[in-house]
């Protein structure tokens, strides 16, 4: 039986959890088509970060199935972590790719930009106390 302490769904909640999937299905396109411009054009540690954004993308997708469908405290943590890295990966790849000439990763970077233009208040809604208050309560009841 409830005991009635549970929180209200914070404002936002289902819209932004849509909007994680959406963006991280985003990523993995960006990411995908970073990849295969950078691979043959010897940006070996590029490679390597956008390697790694791949596999942030995929483990942000877990964080956020934990958080909906498990109400879990411990995967909105790893959301929360995952967001900005991903959002410290992608402004780092965008500083040190911004200067290149080759068309192929100049649209990289448009990419990555809109990436970060949209992951940042994704990132900031996913910090904010509340949602971790709303989980709090229902785990308790």
């Amino acid at each position: 039986m409830s005991s009635g302490a549970n929180q209200a769904k914070p404002r936002g909640f289902n819209l932004l959890t849509r909007i994680v999937y959406v963006h991280q299905a985003f990523s993995l396109a960006v990411l995908g088509s970073g990849l295969a411009a950078l691979l043959g054009r010897g940006y070996g540690l590029h490679v390597l970060s956008t390697a790694v954004g791949l596999v942030i993308a995929v483990a942000t997708i877990a964080a956020m199935f934990g958080v909906v469908k498990q109400k879990s405290l411990r995967a909105l943590t790893w959301l929360r972590v995952l967001l900005w890295a991903a959002g410290a990966r992608g402004l780092l790849s965008v500083l040190t790719l911004f200067g290149t000439s080759d068309a192929a990763i100049a649209d990289f970077v448009r990419s990555m930009i809109i990436h970060e233009v949209i992951l940042l208040p994704i990132a900031i809604y996913w910090s904010r106390g509340f949602n971790g208050r709303y989980l709090a309560s229902l785990r308790g009841s």
